[in-house]
């Protein structure tokens, strides 16, 4: 198909770039380098309006332009093309998608235009980020500009444009006093048959967790390694966590009280598994039921429980007494649990403990 054309109707046209390239890379990052690629994509648009789309395959695959009718006085030859000027975004964003030039660069427009681009999902979670959190960085003069989105799809994000500029796609980092670090510990009996490396103390399990507060609810990242390939487990959120605060069994804890439900989990073949949550957990987390008589109980605490209760009988897991922590209420043990603080005895989704009150409550 020709590249170039005229769209002079009243109907939108649409227009594909042929020829595939690839994106540079810096410091891990796919989109942190310049393009090597001199495709671009261009045509005519005039009042009636158009819109230009990247091939698949090529270097502005996934990316598209909207010109609304009305938007442009006069027949303007639009491309779209990787930039050439690739300069940084700001040191509080990270970049998660190609940077696009769309011109003729400083093109003013009547009515904004739609611009949507592509980023890397997987680069937007690794900074603890969701993908309607995703915004577009607009390059006006020596600065950036930031744009929040106008809508999303998995791996697309969309703004609306008044002036034709370099654009890119980007998020902006967690601050670090919104941010809750913690681990999970492994359930000593049935760290064996959750373990990769069984006896190995340098490969033992670990889970990390990062929650990130939010202003109407919260993210929780969580990012696992050295477990078994294949296992799959429950995750849940806890009134009480059955290890105490050096990570040993709490002779005293028996129930781990009022769990949620939250998420699945599934270690891959390298022994690696990940999970996001998006729900209320920093420091307001509770739960009631008042049809027992259940008050305001806040859940605290993070664990999960082997799915399979075969997986966890070879460590002595009686699998004709399952527990009920999965969606058929036939799940295997404890595998992993959050610890309290050793002063306040509160989980670590309290970030706000009030000690004025024994025991301590949470604040929020």
């Amino acid at each position: 198909m020709n590249r170039n054309g005229r769209i002079g109707g009243g109907s939108f046209a649409w227009l594909f770039v042929a020829a595939a390239a690839g994106m540079g890379a810096a410091c891990g990052n796919p989109y942190g380098g310049s393009s090597t690629s001199s495709d671009s994509l261009h045509a005519t648009i005039g009042p009636q309006g158009g819109q230009l789309v990247g091939a698949k395959g090529s270097a502005l695959d996934g990316v598209t332009v909207v010109i609304p009718a009305g938007a442009l006085a006069s027949d303007t030859d639009i491309e779209i093309k990787p930039a050439s000027d690739t300069s940084p975004l700001p040191s509080s964003a990270v970049r998660c998608g190609p940077q696009i030039e769309i011109g003729p660069m400083g093109t003013a427009l009547a009515i904004p235009a739609q611009v949507t681009l592509p980023f890397d999902p997987e680069l937007v979670a690794e900074n603890n980020r969701f993908d309607d959190e995703v915004k577009v960085w607009v390059h006006e003069g020596d600065q950036w500009g930031q744009q929040t989105q106008v809508d999303s799809s998995p791996g697309h994000v969309t703004v609306e444009l008044s002036k034709l500029d370099l654009v890119g796609a980007g998020v902006n980092r967690p601050s670090e006093a919104d941010e809750v670090h913690f681990d999970l510990h492994a359930n000593p009996k049935f760290l064996n048959c959750l373990a990769q490396f069984p006896g190995d103390p340098k490969r033992a399990p670990s889970v990390d967790v990062t929650v990130v507060r939010g202003s109407l609810n919260d993210g929780l990242f969580l990012s696992g390694r050295n477990i078994k390939q294949g296992l799959k487990f429950d995750l849940f959120t806890l009134q009480n966590s059955t290890l105490n605060a050096s990570g040993a069994v709490d002779p005293s804890i028996t129930s781990v009280g009022l769990a949620w439900y939250q998420s699945d989990l599934e270690a891959n073949n390298g022994g690696r598994m990940r999970a996001t949550i998006r729900t209320v957990l920093l420091d307001e987390i509770f739960g009631f039921d008042p049809l027992v008589g259940l008050t305001p109980t806040n859940t605290f605490h993070v664990g999960f429980w082997f799915d399979d209760p075969n997986d966890a009988a070879a460590c002595g897991f009686n699998v004709a007494a399952p527990t009920p922590f999965n969606g058929d209420h036939k799940a295997g043990p404890l595998a992993m649990i959050s610890l309290p603080d050793a002063t306040t005895g509160l989980g670590p989704l309290c970030t706000k403990p009030d000690t004025s009150t024994t025991p301590a409550h949470c604040a929020p």
